[in-house]
């Protein structure tokens, strides 16, 4: 398959500039605080949309993962210049990049609609993909929400996998007070994120090219925070086969597999606490273009 550098976003789309004055709700899950990798260590190829080689051949060259403090960011947006829409992104900490000390970049994120998938693309070089949210009150614990997410499979009609890419379990700490907080929204303050690709149908799925790398500042990000507790809702089956004396028998064990899937995202385990901000303002401002490489 074949991918255009860079291509014109859909016409029934519409492209609004940045910056961005946006209300929102979000939820950071914290998946690592100081983790130093190793030389040789890289990323699997979860933490990467499908289409994204180049995102993908910049991030785990030799020595460009630095580690360092990473997250996964769900954010429902309430207003924006798009409208409401809902994204999962994942920032797995710092990376070296060809102009300034190592920056955290978001390789993987997905968002509720198709505006948000191109004006996330060209506005920030954010390497959105589009895919279904749920959020259902949970029937086990009181206030407590599930967030299931469902990557688009097809176009035209849209359609979405019958099975979650990511689902977690947010439990609010009720005890606990509020306090003022001033992160950034994935949360890091500045983002470095590399040209992306265009899929071969950009038309229909939103995924348009850039060919530039952008720098993002998103430490205006501020309000006020409190603790959650958070629980991985996926699981598998772990098929295990036990020899008899005359007959061969399966021995299925279920057990908890986590947040995610590992294929449409990446499946770490977050600290069992995270950070919620029940409403916050802020701006997405415009992003530097940076030499293309």
């Amino acid at each position: 398959m074949s991918f255009d550098p860079e291509s014109a976003p859909p016409p029934q789309i519409q492209t609004v500039p940045a910056p961005w004055d946006v209300k929102a709700e979000a939820w950071c899950f914290i998946t690592s605080i100081g983790h130093r990798p190793d030389p040789s260590e890289t990323l699997p190829i979860s933490y990467f949309p499908a289409q994204e080689t180049g995102l993908y051949k910049t991030s785990v060259r030799k020595e460009a993962f630095r580690g360092g403090r990473g997250s996964i960011t769900l954010t429902r947006y309430t207003d924006s210049p798009i409208g409401p829409f809902d994204e999962l992104s994942i920032s797995p900490g710092e990376f070296m990049n060809p102009f300034e000390d190592p920056s955290h970049r978001v390789t993987r994120a997905y968002v509720s609609s198709l505006p948000a998938v191109v004006n996330g693309r060209l506005n920030w070089g954010l390497p959105r993909e589009l895919a279904q949210f749920v959020f259902t009150p949970s029937l086990d614990h009181p206030d407590a929400v599930e967030v299931r997410v469902f990557p688009a499979i097809s176009f035209e009609p849209v359609s979405f996998a019958e099975s979650a890419c990511f689902a977690a379990l947010i439990k609010p700490i009720s005890w606990l007070p509020s306090i003022p907080a001033s992160l950034a929204p994935f949360p890091q303050v500045k983002l470095f994120q590399p040209p992306l690709e265009a899929s071969s149908d950009p038309q229909r799925d939103g995924l348009v090219g850039t060919t530039r790398w952008n720098a993002l500042d998103t430490s205006a990000f501020k309000g006020r925070a409190k603790l959650f507790r958070c629980e991985g809702l996926l699981t598998q089956k772990d098929v295990q086969p036990t020899v008899g004396p005359e007959v061969i028998t399966t021995k299925r064990k279920i057990h908890k597999m986590g947040i995610a899937d590992g294929f449409g995202f990446p499946d770490v385990e977050p600290y069992s606490m995270g950070i919620h901000w029940p409403e916050v303002e802020f701006t997405l401002p415009q992003a530097v273009p940076l030499a293309t490489l």
